[in-house]
């Protein structure tokens, strides 16, 4: 794993070249606290292809799609600095130049916290005790939606 700054993000986060990866055209933001596991994360989806960028608050969240448009972005729950569902909200407020697809991945998966999530906007709600292979395929159908074309 390579070196972060102090805002998570590779390199310097004032400039989107830093925070862009260069492996891939299509990009994912995770956004997770737990760098242990947001490591884990970035892992397994670069494994599959993808490009990432990962950060640690929606603060960061916050500057690093100031930057960069994402097509697709994985939200935890429950961040140090507010909640995933408020940054939810932000996202599908905000004018893009595409469908972002808004994942929320957290250990709060009672239908209730499910129904919360997809009310201020997620696409998808997934459970943190999801396998690798789950989310995965949820990539890959957030793929097939973000893809579709509009009229």
């Amino acid at each position: 794993m390579d070196e972060r700054s102090s805002t998570g993000v590779r390199g310097s986060p004032s400039t989107a070249d830093a925070i862009k990866p260069q492996s891939s055209a299509l990009d994912v933001l995770i956004v997770e606290d737990d760098a242990l596991l947001r490591a884990r994360l970035e892992a397994l989806v670069e494994s599959a292809g993808y490009g990432v960028v990962g950060v640690g608050s929606a603060g960061e969240a916050r500057e690093a799609l100031s930057a960069l448009f994402f097509p697709m972005i994985i939200v935890d729950r429950m961040l140090g600095d507010g909640d995933g569902i408020t940054l939810c909200s932000e996202l599908r407020q905000r004018s893009t130049d595409g469908h972002v697809y808004i994942m929320l991945l957290t250990a709060l998966d009672s239908p209730v916290d499910v129904a919360a999530g997809l009310s201020a906007g997620a696409d998808a709600y997934l459970s943190k005790r999801a396998s690798d292979a789950e989310l995965l395929e949820q990539l890959r159908s957030a793929w097939k939606v973000i893809k579709m074309p509009t009229k």
